[in-house]
């Protein structure tokens, strides 16, 4: 898997010492799960747990997850990874979560940018992102990508949920 670099920030595989910097900086946080499909890790157990999922499906050859460090510093304060992808594997789905202490900064923007890149440098033409209605920052992060607007659409409002939201799609195409 690649490490990518940005001005601020490195983008590199997770590892297995990540998980206490994972909970303390995103996955305990409700005001980061509000706006994602998981909820709130309840202990560090939970993210070790989910920590160990991403090292298996890297380890069986899943490239596409990087944690976001600032540069100079080895703790994640965040994820980006491709969530889907088509059957004929030219489209991508990406999700990004960012520690709250970090939003606002430009950093989510710096990896969704970077990433998009990698993925268009990788064979991908298409690339897509949704965000939760309430999220008006993860919007104005795509757009600022060149992602456009395509729609609204239902989606699962938390795994394991029954309960659903409306969530903004956007596309970025690399024609």
């Amino acid at each position: 898997m690649s490490i990518l670099f940005t001005d601020r920030l490195v983008l590199r595989p997770f590892k297995e010492t990540d998980a206490e910097a994972m909970y303390k900086n995103w996955t305990f946080d409700n005001r980061v799960a509000k706006y994602c499909r998981w909820y709130p890790h309840s202990n560090i157990e939970m993210t070790q747990q989910l920590l160990n999922m991403y090292l298996e499906e890297a380890k069986n050859g899943f490239e596409y997850r990087w944690a976001i460090l600032l540069n100079g510093n080895d703790a994640p304060i965040g994820a980006i990874d491709v969530v889907g992808v088509s059957e004929d594997n030219k489209t991508a789905t990406i999700g990004y979560a960012l520690s709250y202490n970090y939003w606002n900064k430009g950093y989510a923007t710096e990896a969704l940018k970077e990433v998009i890149k990698y993925l268009f440098d990788n064979g991908f033409n298409v690339i897509e992102a949704e965000h939760h209605i309430d999220n008006i920052a993860s919007g104005k992060v795509m757009e600022k990508c060149g992602m456009k607007y395509i729609g609204d659409s239902k989606a699962q409002k938390k795994f394991g949920s029954d309960e659903y939201c409306i969530v903004k799609q956007y596309q970025i195409n690399n024609m």
